[in-house]
């Protein structure tokens, strides 16, 4: 019995993608799919869908009995977000949880499969993520854990951006994906995780300090004055951007002023900020600053864009004319 949902998947790209897990791990019969067959380097041995179990063997019913558990198992994980109970043993060895604290160079683009909330460990992560790579092989490889202070996230893939096509083609393939009729995953939305960073190797002067300052705060605001960029204009390389940020923090510090850099790999912008606040720093009910915060942004009441003051039209009021940007209280980014 063939499922036209994965005969057309197969008939794209996702031949190498999807073949060895549906011949294999399904035990799907490919052979009786309309069209020409897809030409594979290694063809598995067929074997009867599991839906069909009426000429089966006795060692062919064991085997379709332990993939059914297998599946049944995993769908149990797929609903509760939980190591199954009847895990294989591929993924009751599978390794401890690496650190995420490991240098990359840049942003990584992947596709979110699922998340686990307060799991800081990613022990409840990488259990879900082994069991899908056994149960899934072709997708083993790209796939990875990140886990941070908020929970961890089993992402697929590493694209260059958002315009590659390959990322719109495998998030196709991933929300299609269908074993007898029923999806494998939920949502599938796309993420992009910043660079880990070393808390023990972090600039004096860099805003992530506060993190480290104060470890158990859950929100901490501070007030943002300038920001650096080069707005695709090629006048301000990210090696400049970088520097003058860092010079214009310096130069506050030296006022007096206790001045912050952050440097945002996926705006690829530099932001300078003054101050540390708490969650008082806001009214919750009002919106009103704190007198702390209302005195500091009568000293800094504007922000600069690359050391100017830009003005900006009110939306909607073109007649009143232009308004300088002013300062903004922001959330310090986590570690």
């Amino acid at each position: 019995m063939c499922n036209m949902t994965l005969c057309d998947i197969l008939c794209s790209r996702q031949q190498h993608f999807l073949a060895p897990f549906l011949a294999a791990s399904m035990g799907l019969i490919l052979t009786a799919c309309a069209g020409p067959e897809p030409v594979r380097t290694a063809i598995p041995a067929p074997t009867v869908s599991l839906e069909d179990d009426h000429s089966l063997d006795s060692d062919a019913e064991g085997r379709a009995s332990e993939e059914t558990d297998e599946w049944l198992s995993f769908e149990q994980m797929l609903d509760q977000g939980a190591p199954a109970a009847n895990s294989t043993p591929e993924a009751r060895a599978a390794p401890a949880p690496q650190s995420t604290r490991e240098p990359i160079s840049g942003p990584i683009h992947a596709i979110v499969l699922r998340t686990f909330q307060d799991d800081t460990s990613g022990a409840a992560a990488h259990t879900w993520c082994a069991q899908l790579g056994t149960l899934v092989p072709p997708l083993k490889p790209d796939l990875r854990v990140h886990t941070d202070s908020k929970g961890s996230v089993v992402v697929f893939g590493n694209y260059e951006g958002w315009d590659d096509p390959q990322a719109a083609e495998d998030m196709g393939t991933l929300k299609d994906l269908r074993v007898s009729g029923k999806k494998i995953f939920g949502a599938i939305i796309r993420t992009t995780i910043t660079p880990a960073r070393d808390p023990d190797h972090l600039h004096p002067h860099e805003l992530l300090t506060l993190r480290k300052r104060y470890p158990k705060a859950r929100t901490i605001y501070t007030l943002e004055i300038e920001i650096w960029g080069d707005f695709e204009s090629g006048e301000l390389p990210r090696d400049i951007r970088l520097r003058r940020a860092e010079e214009r923090v310096k130069e506050l510090r030296a006022a007096g002023i206790t001045a912050y850099f952050h440097h945002d790999p996926i705006s690829e912008l530099s932001t300078i900020t003054v101050g540390a606040f708490d969650e008082t720093a806001i009214d919750s009910g009002s919106g009103i600053p704190s007198r702390e915060v209302e005195m500091l942004q009568k000293q800094f009441p504007n922000r600069l864009t690359n050391g100017e003051q830009l003005a900006l039209p009110i939306k909607g009021r073109s007649d009143l004319g232009a308004v300088p940007q002013r300062s903004r209280l922001v959330l310090v980014p986590e570690l």
